[in-house]
C-alpha cells in the first residue's frame, strides 16, 4: 500500500462522518437480513409508522448514542416521507440552529423550526434568493416583543434584521436570555401565533403538491454543556421534554432527538432508542448476523486485501476481535479501524503487541471516563443487563456513562443493556462483575 492509498483509507474511516444513503460507505444495516435483524427492527419503518398512519399530528422522540447511526437513519426517513407519504419533511440540524453548550428553552426550538421550515418552503417555491422569515412571523414577533418589553430596545439587545433572529439568539447569550424572559411572560400568545404561522407554511406546502409538513429536529441529543454547566443543561432539556413537552407539540408531525440521559431522568418509555448492532445474544452466544453486519461496515471503507496488509496472517481473527471489542457500536468500530490505519506502514503487518496497544489505549480512554466510584454499579448493569437505578446517585452515574458511551443498548424481543467491552476489561470492573456473578449464583 502506498502513502496516498493509506491516506485515502484513513479518511474513509472518520468516525464523525454522517453518511447519506448515496455514499459508497453506507450500509443499510436493517435491510441486510430482515429475518434476523441485528438492531431488533427496521428503524426507518418504525419511525415512519405513526407519521404515515395518523390523521392527527404526531409527536415522537428519538435518541441514540452519538455515532450509532441515528442521523443517517433520519436522512433515510426524510426520503421515505417525501417519496412514500407525499409529506414535505423539514430536517433541522440543532448544531447549526441552537447553542448546544448552554441550557435551551422552548422559544429556541420554535424560532429554529419557523426559520428552517420557511426556508424549505421558499426553496421549493423557487424563491431561492429570498431570506427565510424576512416578511414572516419573526419580523412581526420582533416588532411586537420590543413594544411590550422596553428592555429589548436597549442598544445591547439591538437586532438589525429580525429575519436573522435564529443566528442572533444562538450567538448572543444576553439577547437570548432577555428574549426568553419576554416570551415566557407571554407564552400563550407566542405559541398561538407561532402555530398559526406554521399552519400558513403547511398550506403553502400543500399548494406545492404535498399532503403536509413533517418537522425532524436532529442533533438535540448532542446537547451536553461543559463540565461546569452539565447539570444546568440537562435540567433544561428535562424541563422542556418533561413537564414542558406539551409546548413542543406542533400542528403538524414532529420528531425530536433528545439526549440519551433523559431516558434516565424522565423514564420516557415512549422514546425510540436506536440500539447497537447485536454481536451476541443476552446469554453471550455469538450472533453471526450481527458480526457479519459489522464486518460489512469495515469492508465498505477498507477492502479485505488492505485489511490483510495491516493485520497479516491473523487478519480474520484480529478483525473478529476488533468487532467484538467495539460492542457493535458503529462509531467505535470505525474509530478502531482508523487508529490501525494511522499506525506506521513500516510496522505492517502488525505484531501482537502493536495490535494490542490500540485496544489498550481505548481501555485507558474509558478508564478516565468511568472512575472507580462507578465500578460496582457498572458490574450490576453487566450482570443484570438492565439500568439499575436505586437512587439519585445511580441516576447521575447513568446520566454520565450513557452520554459517554460506556453503556450500550441492544434489542431482541425486548431491550437490554450491557457495558462497553473496553470498560469490562478494566480490572476493578471485571473483579466486581465476577463477585456479583458468584453472589447471584449462590443466591439461586
Amino acid at each position: 500500500m502506498d502513502p496516498a492509498t493509506q491516506r485515502n483509507y484513513y479518511n474513509r474511516c472518520h468516525p464523525f462522518d454522517t453518511l447519506d444513503s448515496t455514499d459508497d460507505r453506507y450500509v443499510d444495516i436493517d435491510a441486510i437480513d430482515p429475518q434476523h435483524p441485528v438492531r431488533g427492527d427496521d428503524w426507518v419503518a418504525r419511525l415512519a409508522g405513526q407519521i404515515e398512519l395518523s390523521d392527527r399530528p404526531v409527536y415522537e422522540l428519538f435518541t441514540g448514542l452519538p455515532g450509532s447511526g441515528k442521523s443517517t437513519e433520519l436522512r433515510r426517513l426524510v426520503k421515505r416521507l417525501q417519496s412514500k407519504s407525499q409529506l414535505l419533511p423539514v430536517l433541522i440540524d440543532a448544531e447549526a440552529a441552537i447553542d448546544l453548550s448552554n441550557p435551551i428553552d422552548v422559544p429556541d426550538i420554535y424560532f429554529a423550526i419557523l426559520h428552517y421550515t420557511d426556508a424549505k418552503v421558499l426553496e421549493l417555491e423557487g424563491k431561492t434568493g429570498a431570506t427565510p422569515m424576512d416578511e414572516g412571523y419573526l419580523g412581526r414577533f420582533w416588532s411586537w416583543i420590543t413594544k411590550i418589553d422596553v428592555k429589548l430596545n436597549k442598544a445591547e439587545f439591538a437586532v438589525a434584521n429580525a429575519a436573522k433572529l435564529v443566528v442572533e439568539l444562538k450567538d448572543r447569550p444576553s439577547l437570548r436570555a432577555q428574549v426568553r424572559e419576554s416570551v415566557t411572560a407571554h407564552l400563550p400568545r407566542f405559541l398561538d401565533e407561532a402555530h398559526e404561522e406554521l399552519r400558513r407554511l403547511e398550506r403553502r406546502a400543500i399548494k406545492l403538491g404535498f399532503r403536509g409538513l413533517a418537522v425532524i429536529f436532529d442533533s438535540l441529543e448532542k446537547l451536553r454543556g461543559t463540565s461546569t454547566n452539565w447539570n444546568a443543561v440537562m435540567e433544561s432539556a428535562e424541563r422542556i421534554f418533561g413537564s414542558g413537552a406539551s409546548y413542543l407539540r406542533l400542528p403538524m408531525h414532529v420528531l425530536y432527538t433528545i439526549p440519551t440521559a433523559l431516558i434516565v431522568r424522565l423514564r420516557l418509555d415512549s422514546v425510540h432508542f436506536l440500539p447497537m448492532i447485536k454481536l451476541r445474544q443476552r446469554d453471550g452466544a455469538r450472533f453471526d448476523h450481527g458480526v457479519d453486519a459489522a464486518y460489512l461496515l469495515l469492508t465498505r471503507r477498507v477492502p479485505e486485501s488492505a485489511l490483510r496488509e495491516i493485520f497479516g496472517d491473523k487478519s480474520e481473527a484480529r478483525i473478529e476481535r476488533l468487532i467484538d471489542w467495539s460492542g457493535g457500536y458503529p462509531r467505535e468500530l470505525v474509530r478502531l479501524l482508523q487508529r490501525y490505519l494511522g499506525t506506521s506502514m513500516e510496522k505492517w503487518p502488525l505484531s501482537d503487541s502493536d495490535f494490542d496497544r490500540v485496544l489498550n489505549q481505548i481501555t485507558d480512554d474509558y478508564r478516565k471516563i468511568v472512575g472507580t466510584g462507578t465500578y460496582q454499579w457498572l458490574a450490576r448493569v453487566a450482570v443484570q443487563q438492565y439500568l439499575v437505578l436505586d437512587g439519585d446517585d445511580d441516576r447521575q452515574i447513568a446520566d454520565r456513562l450513557l452520554q459517554n458511551n460506556a453503556i450500550l443498548r441492544y434489542l431482541n424481543d425486548r431491550d437490554w443493556f450491557d457495558i462497553h467491552p473496553a470498560v469490562r476489561q478494566i480490572p476493578g470492573v471485571s473483579e466486581q462483575i465476577e463477585q456479583q456473578r458468584q453472589a447471584r449464583s449462590a443466591a439461586t
